[in-house]
């Protein structure tokens, strides 16, 4: 049985590679690239590693290339510091010029973007930058929407979710997840860098800390593993309770 992607009903596709896809509208979302990681804290004087390359617009591409998207949509946090400095404009002008001519790259803003338009020489003119995006009857935001906007199902990211699995003894180890209540589904960080916050520490976004999530979508190496979470909530911005398999 093929574990890579996991249906959320009615025909939402999740992907073990971090994205989601949505085959009625031919989108392609995927959140939190964070381009220029590595360069943006060295720029602050953290000395980064820049020996390992960032692989990010190398995996979306390929993905594009598969799926064959009308629309990709970038839920934000595309960079990880809007900085003048010519290897993150580099990146920016690399995924611009790959994505416009297969597919309509649409940029929904995070909150690490705050000064993207002073790089936007940087862009293709074909890209879309937007606080939120709406298709049909599903929105596309960051996480910064502070309420739900009628009964659109949200789509965001943000919040980079991981959850930590283990044997119930001794040894736990955390992964990055989708997660999803009825109204609403979080991609974990695309970027390699992230590590991951685990949903038992609390959300960032308010549409999340609201949320009552019933499911998060481990990512196990190539796999992906449903894991049923419980109901009860005894707090708005915690997930409670012990965490069990779905059984499939």
């Amino acid at each position: 049985m093929d574990k890579s992607r996991y249906c959320v009903p009615p025909d939402i596709w999740l992907d073990y590679r971090r994205v989601v896809w949505f085959p009625d509208q031919s989108i392609l979302a995927a959140a939190d690239l964070h381009l220029g990681y590595a360069w943006a804290h060295r720029h602050s004087g953290q000395l980064m590693p820049i020996s390992v390359e960032d692989d990010a617009i190398l995996r979306l591409t390929r993905l594009v290339a598969e799926y064959k998207p009308r629309q990709t949509i970038l839920l934000g946090d595309l960079v990880h510091a809007a900085l003048p400095i010519p290897k993150v404009e580099g990146e920016l002008r690399r995924l611009c010029d790959l994505l416009r001519d297969v597919t309509e790259p649409i940029l929904v803003l995070g909150n690490h973007d705050r000064g993207l338009a002073k790089l936007s020489h940087a862009f293709s003119p074909g890209l879309r930058p937007c606080a939120h995006y709406i298709a049909g009857d599903r929105i596309f935001t960051h996480g910064d929407l502070d309420r739900a906007r009628g009964n659109r199902f949200i789509v965001m990211g943000h919040e980079h979710p991981a959850i930590s699995l283990g044997d119930g003894v001794a040894t736990s180890q955390k992964f990055p997840c989708f997660l999803r209540s009825e109204r609403l589904l979080i991609l974990p960080a695309f970027s390699q860098w992230a590590a991951g916050t685990s949903i038992h520490q609390g959300f960032m976004s308010p549409l999340a800390r609201s949320a009552h999530f019933t499911e998060a979508i481990a990512i196990l190496g190539n796999n992906l593993l449903p894991v049923r979470l419980a109901a009860e909530q005894t707090k708005p911005n915690r997930v409670n309770g012990r965490a069990q398999q779905t059984r499939q």
